[in-house]
């Protein structure tokens, strides 16, 4: 089974300069057979309420379904970390 993995970069500044940290990590997971990495929005904090975590999810899923990975009438696993606990939850696409 394909396995999307949502990678949400991390913003940093020192005043004089910008950088963001995330891309090197989804460029190593090209490197396992059947994992897509994603770059998210770096404006989704990693540590997120439930309406962030659900965004994120909403990018991902469409993501999914624009590269051909998942389609409608699928299900989907999903794992997320909310606060400090890991969330598994299924669920089904619609339309």
């Amino acid at each position: 089974m394909p396995v999307l993995s949502v990678v949400i970069p991390r913003l940093k500044s020192n005043q004089l300069k910008w950088s963001f940290s995330g891309a090197f990590e989804a460029r190593q997971s090209l490197i396992v057979r059947g994992l897509f990495p994603m770059l998210a929005d770096p404006r989704h904090p990693a540590e997120s309420n439930s309406a962030t975590n659900e965004s994120v999810l909403k990018v991902a899923l469409d993501f999914g379904k624009t590269s051909g990975v998942i389609k409608s009438h699928d299900r989907v696993v999903v794992c997320q970390k909310v606060g400090d606990a890991s969330v598994v939850k299924i669920i089904e696409l619609e339309d």
